[in-house]
């Protein structure tokens, strides 16, 4: 058996919360969550869009229309800039979405990487009240709780 990974960790830690459902659009900053989802044998279903914009309109629904949380995960670069229409639905309804965006390994970051975005400036008007960027994998149960309680 294989030692848990930070994707293993978001996955069991969603599940804890009541998450059932995420939506979204692999790629290849997200691959250790979407491994995670496979290994936890259908625990998460989760629900591939056309396109990540409709990924985070579906969390948003599923957020309107169940009174759950709703999620959305896209990789990094234009994925996760195309999460912002969605999360702008969600916002204006006062509905509750996780988004979860991939970014590029720490040592690329501020090099002009391909597809490197500043997420945190990016998310910042749309989810003011919590943006963050794991960078080890201690951070990530604050982050995930806090997200979710603040969502």
């Amino acid at each position: 058996m294989s030692k848990p990974t930070v994707g293993d960790f978001i996955v069991e830690r969603l599940h804890d919360w009541g998450v059932r459902r995420i939506y979204g659009y692999p790629g290849d900053g997200i691959n250790g969550v979407f491994g995670a989802l496979n290994r936890a044998h259908g625990k998460i279903e989760f629900i591939q869009a056309r396109h990540e914009e409709m990924a985070a309109f579906m969390a948003s629904a599923h957020a309107k229309f169940t009174g759950e949380l709703g999620v959305c995960i896209a990789t990094s670069g234009p994925g996760a800039a195309h999460l912002i229409t969605g999360l702008y639905d969600a916002r204006m309804d006062h509905m509750p979405v996780l988004a979860i965006a991939g970014q590029q390994a720490r040592a690329a970051l501020g090099g002009h990487y391909q597809q490197e975005l500043d997420l945190s400036a990016m998310f910042k008007d749309v989810a003011g009240d919590f943006v963050q960027l794991a960078s080890v994998p201690a951070q990530v149960r604050h982050i995930v709780d806090r997200a979710i309680r603040i969502a």
